[in-house]
């Protein structure tokens, strides 16, 4: 069975960063700090979601996967835990982790380039085909 090198071939994703009304940062910093606090006792990733509810569905899973990506920063990047471990710790896959190690890694390259053209121009040689 032959891999489909269609499937393969990656291109950089396109990210939307959302803006926050007052009423949204609110909500998301109360969420975050209740989230930190039931993960810092010892609670599951499920359990710590649970801590703080949020009626708007968009912005809880936005809230929800941004707390993931703060963890695995301040766990992985900061303190070199290896993924293996906040997983357990947090009592999720570590499948779950992976993808969001690597959407983050995505997120900063395209952040980095969208940067680097507004100030240098353009990725890529200028042709006139």
């Amino acid at each position: 069975m032959k891999k489909d090198k269609a499937k393969k071939k990656q291109t950089m994703p396109e990210f939307a960063f959302k803006e926050f009304t007052a009423e949204e940062s609110r909500i998301y910093e109360e969420a975050v700090n209740k989230f930190r606090e039931a993960v810092s006792a010892g609670k599951a990733l499920k359990q710590a979601y649970e801590s703080y509810a949020i009626a708007d569905q968009e912005l809880r899973s936005l809230i929800q996967a941004d707390f993931l990506k703060i963890l695995i920063a301040e766990r992985h990047f900061a303190q070199q835990q290896p993924l293996e471990k906040i997983a357990k710790d947090l009592d999720v896959s570590l499948e779950l982790l992976m993808d969001t190690h690597a959407r983050m890694l995505q997120e900063v390259g395209v952040a980095a380039a969208d940067q680097f053209s507004r100030e240098h121009g353009p990725l890529g040689p200028k042709t006139n085909d």
